[in-house]
């Protein structure tokens, strides 16, 4: 029987023949039996002078939502506690003594008991209780419409919820120990930041039911793994990280400025090599060029006299000498082209290979504070614009 009564008659034996039935004939509990996976929860009738039905309604509500929560169980028996109060001689409230005594009563660690009466404004209002033992009693206010007297009712199942949240801090938490090697990471609750691994290891209390541990660590890739969180018992997790592949993108800037330094340093070496050639010619005093050469006014082109593109009568030049001093002027010529075409060459690939290097260690060069080198082309030729962003 709920032990529900209107009356407060000092007829103790009478109340007290009424608590002995109740505990003879509790009803057996609507979940499953509590095990060693759980936390007994024991609800005890919510007692009221005025609101039956809200206070019915509001225990089942109460009962499903303990059975509902991952770690929790609902304790057996269904107690009243007026019933209880009475046959035990407590102050009403129960105070702190009184709750101790209930708790032995009905053999409970710990559980719930509340006050319900009629307010004003069409609501209800009390007060609900969580005695621990060991701990004592936390309390939440609760103040909601009288028109909800049906434990089904979706707003009072989410009051009940909410109550017991609030009371219990959810659902009980169990030992969860981790083990990653020897890897100093960070471990990660259901997206959540859990805490550090200290040598690889660490041990953390976590809300009971199922979760996602995840381990991250520097130079490491990520590694996960379920759990189911139990109160009574630890959860050991054992994973082994496994070194992460180089994920560094290639920075084909500073590639490509290496390959063009190298590319300038190549084209500079053939203009240099021109150099050289027109420069032996030149000052080669013994060669034999440089002696037909002596023999003609320095105003003279001896390559034209050679090609017959020109005449000096004074000193005709002979079809051997003219040989000498053809195969000389094209060597030379030779020696000059290089020179026109790789000097170019080189500081266009150098300017580019400096630039890219510049630049290589950002994706935004522009928004970077430093020495700024660019090639630039025109008309004139190829050309190196150096300056500093601030």
């Amino acid at each position: 029987m709920s032990g529900k009564m209107t009356m407060r008659a000092p007829l103790y034996g009478l109340a007290t023949a009424f608590a002995l039935s109740t505990w003879i004939s509790a009803a057996p509990a609507l979940a499953a039996e509590p095990g060693p996976d759980t936390l007994p929860i024991h609800v005890i009738s919510i007692q009221t002078p005025d609101a039956d039905d809200q206070a019915e309604a509001l225990t089942k509500a109460l009962r499903q939502a303990v059975r509902s929560m991952p770690g929790w169980s609902l304790g057996d028996g269904d107690y009243s506690l007026e019933v209880l109060a009475l046959s035990l001689k407590c102050v009403e409230p129960p105070d702190a003594s009184c709750q101790s005594r209930i708790a032995d009563q009905i053999r409970a660690d710990r559980y719930v008991w509340g006050i319900l009466s009629k307010g004003k404004a069409s609501n209800v209002t009390g007060e609900l209780n969580f005695w621990v033992r060991g701990k004592g009693t936390s309390k939440v206010p609760i103040n909601y419409s009288a028109n909800l007297t049906e434990a089904e009712d979706e707003s009072l199942k989410k009051i009940a919820v909410d109550s017991v949240n609030r009371l219990t801090g959810g659902p009980p938490k169990g030992e969860v120990k981790v083990k990653a090697g020897n890897v100093a990471g960070q471990v990660f609750l259901d997206g959540q930041p859990l805490g550090a691994l200290t040598a690889g290891e660490g041990t953390f209390f976590v809300p009971s039911g199922s979760h996602q541990i995840v381990v991250k660590a520097p130079g490491y890739s990520d590694v996960a793994a379920s759990i189911n969180v139990k109160p009574n018992q630890p959860t050991d997790v054992v994973v082994s990280p496994s070194t992460a592949p180089d994920s560094t993108p290639m920075n084909w800037k500073r590639i490509g400025g290496f390959a063009s330094i190298g590319a300038g340093v190549a084209f500079a070496a053939v203009g240099v090599y021109g150099s050289a050639s027109v420069a032996s010619l030149n000052n080669d005093g013994k060669s034999a060029y440089n002696t037909i050469r002596e023999g003609y006014p320095g105003d003279i082109n001896v390559c034209d006299v050679a090609a017959r593109e020109a005449e000096y009568k004074p000193r005709p030049m002979s079809d051997a000498e003219a040989k000498t001093v053809g195969d000389t002027c094209s060597a030379g010529d030779t020696g000059q082209l290089l020179q026109i075409i790789f000097y170019p060459l080189a500081g266009i690939a150098a300017g580019a290979g400096v630039y890219l290097l510049a630049t290589s260690g950002t994706a935004g060069p522009e928004n970077k504070t430093g020495f700024i080198v660019r090639p630039r082309f025109d008309k004139t030729g190829a050309k190196l614009d150096f300056g500093f962003r601030f």
